[in-house]
């Protein structure tokens, strides 16, 4: 059997334990995270659930289901060694920990209240749990951000701290940290595009997932940092090339335009999003966000059905498990608020 055919095998396996509609719903209905736990140990996600004890919260809740996200890609990302670029985005769950750690550091928030964050999981499963103890360990977040030398995150992360110093936007971190995910992910693909290169080409294939993880994060790190007051030479260092459908004449461009308004309308044309009602800037942003993540979702579900057993599907089945995990995290916050199930249902991403 050829590492193809096995990895897109194994995608399409896992691809069984993912939720259903109905399931979904089902936990929506919780009266109390009480209920929520006991039907989640009816799914695949009963082993993470297993460990968390009484009383119950969104946040450890959230922390188990990441646990097993984190498990499953290893597992994803251990089986496709040929293909770097799933390490690459395994890197992601370490971002997400990182992330946490960093605003933790600047908001000067004690050790004890950011283990409750953080389950490092991603970290154990591939040696790095040292790293993060360290950067939680800092004294101040300058120190947190050295203790990150000599890893892919550091540049990024320095820039992140002269820019929260400038501007005390704690959001910083978030897009500079996603910047050397993003950018390692770029270079990988260009470099070894034939290698991911999909057959039809171009059809919900890796090509196509990537390319949507870069302009997404492209337009929204554009969009965000114009709102939070960046220079447009700043602006356009944040900027990942080779980048995916907008050219870098159109990036550079919305860090030049007049508003956050004329921004969304520059890219028009590589993505044509329906905006209603007149959002606030802030809002605009997060509807552009959330269409992208509508777009990402259709086009993972879509690679089950063009790519066949190939490594697309494989990068499409963690990016499914991603969405399911940010859905059943959502439905712990709702259920933890009292929040009635049908405005649950109507903030999860489908």
């Amino acid at each position: 059997m050829s590492s193809k055919t096995y990895i897109g095998t194994k995608a399409f396996a896992l691809r069984g334990s993912l939720l259903d509609a109905a399931t979904i719903q089902k936990l929506s209905e919780a009266t109390s995270l009480d209920e929520l736990v006991n039907r989640l140990r009816s799914t695949p996600y009963a082993d993470a659930i297993s460990r968390l004890s009484p009383p119950f919260n969104a946040r450890h809740i959230e922390l188990a289901l990441r646990e097993r996200l984190a498990t499953v890609h290893h597992t994803v990302a251990q089986s496709a060694r040929k293909y770097g670029i799933f390490e690459l985005y395994y890197l992601k769950n370490i971002a997400w920990d990182l992330k946490v750690v960093l605003k933790a550091r600047a908001l000067n928030r004690p050790y004890e209240e950011m283990v409750e964050y953080l389950s490092m999981k991603a970290e154990e499963l591939v040696g790095r749990r040292d790293l993060i103890v360290k950067v939680m360990s800092a004294k101040d977040v300058g120190e947190a951000v050295s203790m990150l030398s000599g890893t892919e995150f550091y540049a990024d992360v320095e820039k992140a701290l002269s820019r929260y110093a400038a501007k005390q936007e704690i959001r910083f971190f978030d897009v500079y940290v996603d910047h050397a995910v993003l950018a390692a992910i770029s270079k990988e693909y260009s470099v070894n595009s034939k290698v991911y290169s999909s057959r039809p080409p171009n059809v919900n294939g890796i090509e196509e997932m990537v390319s949507l993880d870069l302009d997404a994060y492209n337009i929204l790190a554009v969009l965000r940092s114009k709102l939070w007051g960046l220079s447009e030479s700043e602006i356009q260092e944040l900027i990942v090339s080779p980048g995916g459908r907008v050219q870098p004449s159109v990036l550079n461009g919305m860090a030049g335009a007049d508003s956050i308004g004329e921004a969304v309308k520059s890219f028009d044309s590589a993505y044509h999003f329906e905006m209603q009602g007149t959002p606030s800037d802030e809002e605009l942003i997060d509807m552009v966000e959330d269409r992208f993540a509508h777009r990402s979702r259709e086009t993972a579900e879509l690679a089950f059905v063009w790519q066949g057993l190939s490594p697309g599907t494989m990068l499409a089945l963690v990016k499914l498990l991603e969405f399911e995990v940010s859905n059943l995290a959502a439905i712990a916050v709702g259920v933890e608020a009292g929040i009635e199930p049908k405005k649950i249902a109507s903030r999860l991403r489908t």
